[in-house]
């Protein structure tokens, strides 16, 4: 038993559940590179006009993926502070991701679903509740070890 009667958990469950966090978060940079190059490829079908907003689009697209990426390299370290500062990149990025697909959500609500490019509702809360899910679990990997030298944010270390 640890001090305060707080009971540990094992440190391979620990190991695992940390792996899991950081895979997790770099499949969401790799889902999100992969989309921004699919718009990227599909530029062809733009009206001209509006290539300018599609390539921001892209750019913010990138850019969070660059988030989730940076994010989980960081989370990837034994050292407390890095990892502290990895879990601060991947919740900025989940915020403006969470935001960005509950905007899109909600102003295709009024969409016809019989148009080109619909995205239905339920896909994009589902996604914002995925990146939300994804964020907890960062935060919940702060409060445990790595390994048997590693720092948690637990209050009996």
């Amino acid at each position: 038993m640890a001090t305060c009667d707080r009971p540990m958990l094992p440190l391979r469950l620990t190991a695992c559940f940390h792996w899991a966090v950081v895979g997790g978060a770099i499949l969401e940079c790799l889902t999100l590179a992969a989309f921004g190059a699919y718009n990227v490829w599909g530029n062809g079908r733009v009206d001209p006009a509006a290539l300018v907003l599609q390539y921001l689009f892209e750019a913010a697209i990138f850019a969070l993926a660059a988030g989730f990426g940076l994010g989980a390299f960081l989370l990837s370290f034994r050292g407390l502070p890095v990892r502290i500062v990895g879990a601060a990149v991947h919740l900025g990025t989940t915020t403006l991701a969470t935001l960005g697909t509950v905007w899109m959500g909600q102003s295709e609500v009024q969409v016809s679903p019989n148009t080109y490019g619909y995205w239905s509702p339920w896909i994009a809360f589902a996604v914002a509740a995925a990146v939300i899910a994804t964020g907890l679990a960062v935060l919940i990997s702060l409060f445990l070890r790595v390994g048997r030298e590693g720092a948690s944010l637990a209050l009996a270390d």
